[in-house]
């Protein structure tokens, strides 16, 4: 430091005291010296305009319509005053909903589910290289991952499986937070929830800071595991899902969580496990995982559900039938005849080919049968001959 800089701090305070060390502000504080008084109002005016508008295009504009000279402003100045005035980013979000800090009241109240894009391996069902979709669940309260597996393919009875094994391992969630895709918005997934009682509820589209823990769980998850991967290594999806799982189990909910006050995802659950709704008895929660629809029996003995054609008993042919089908294997369908469930099978044309198609036996003539005598063939045939029509009351 210069010896007459610590002169002048001397005299400054010898004379004024404390106010005097003090810097003085500039005489032309809040006003832009670039920028005339017109062309700020239009600056204001433009982003009030459109408040999409950035400092940067602002300034552009104002540049291709020829009232500024290029570099005659920076984008700093425009974006001062735009601060100034309440113009910038952070104060135009006044109008957006509010956002809060939350998390629900106890533990199973509330549920976040999500999928994840993984690496990408072999899929031998089609024998070429496939993106693993990992669908995950997040207990709101706890951070604890109920279940997450890897798979092939995004759809809702993918995610119906994870749900399953969820609920069997960590008791029946009463509310589910989900986005809007369809393997979280389909049919079969409502049904599912409204037999068990669990609030589906759908974030709005393009909201995904409303999921906002779950969206938190798949950063970490990439960090400390997909992105490490050792691909040489982890070639199948069962490789894949070991490592999945033991980083849950051993990392993941052993690890002190900042917004738990320092305390494990497993902890927090283990102290509230009183409160969560338990499955009492597996073979029940089993069951709510079916479905059943009504369907119409073609002439042809079958009928469609899901694209598929199912052969059903000639008897029921024209009839409105209603299937039974496991949502956790598509394969599963059955028909409800009154109190008798009948499994079907896809109908085979190839083998259908060479079925017998003899009718039914007729049931007997009874005896006491009444008979006419009356055939409208003989009758035509005998009157164009002029003869007596045979049955007639004449004899």
């Amino acid at each position: 430091m210069a010896y007459k800089t610590i002169e002048e701090w001397f005299y400054k305070y010898r004379h004024g005291g404390w106010e005097a060390l003090k810097p003085k502000p500039r005489s032309d504080r809040n006003r832009s010296r670039v920028l005339a008084e017109g062309l700020q109002q239009l600056v204001l005016d433009m982003k009030r305009e459109d408040p999409g508008r950035s400092a940067h295009l602002i300034l552009r504009e104002l540049e291709l319509a020829g009232r500024i000279a290029a570099g005659q402003a920076s984008v700093s100045s425009v974006q001062r005053l735009l601060r100034r005035h309440g113009l910038s980013v952070p104060r135009l979000e006044w109008d957006c909903t509010a956002r809060y800090r939350w998390e629900a009241s106890r533990c199973g109240e509330l549920w976040q589910a999500d999928a994840l894009h993984g690496p990408s391996l072999l899929n031998p069902a089609t024998g070429r290289v496939q993106r693993v979709i990992v669908f995950g669940l997040l207990d709101d309260r706890s951070r604890l991952i109920p279940y997450l597996e890897g798979g092939f393919g995004e759809t809702e009875q993918r995610f119906l499986t994870v749900l399953y094994q969820a609920l069997a391992r960590r008791g029946i969630v009463r509310q589910l937070l989900l986005d809007n895709h369809a393997s979280f918005s389909g049919y079969d997934l409502r049904v599912l929830c409204a037999q068990l009682g669990i609030h589906l509820v759908h974030c709005r589209p393009g909201d995904a800071p409303s999921k906002g823990k779950i969206e938190r769980l798949w950063r970490t998850l990439r960090a400390q595991l997909i992105e490490r991967l050792d691909r040489e290594r982890v070639t199948t999806l069962e490789e894949f899902n070991l490592r999945l799982w033991t980083w849950v189990e051993t990392e993941y909910h052993h690890q002190p969580h900042a917004s738990l006050s320092g305390r494990t995802p497993l902890e927090v659950w283990e102290t509230e496990a009183d409160q969560i709704r338990w499955v009492e008895d597996p073979s029940q929660l089993e069951q709510s995982f079916y479905g059943e629809v009504e369907r119409l029996v073609r002439n042809d003995s079958t009928v469609q559900w899901r694209g598929v054609f199912y052969e059903v008993p000639p008897y029921l042919r024209g009839q409105r039938v209603r299937l039974r089908y496991a949502l956790l294997d598509s394969t599963r369908v059955s028909l409800l005849d009154g109190a008798t469930e009948i499994p079907l099978r896809p109908v085979q044309p190839a083998e259908n080919a060479h079925r017998s198609r003899a009718a039914a036996t007729q049931t007997a003539v009874d005896s006491d049968q009444p008979k006419t005598g009356l055939n409208v063939a003989e009758l035509i045939l005998a009157r164009a001959a002029g003869l007596k029509p045979q049955g007639d009351g004449d004899e």
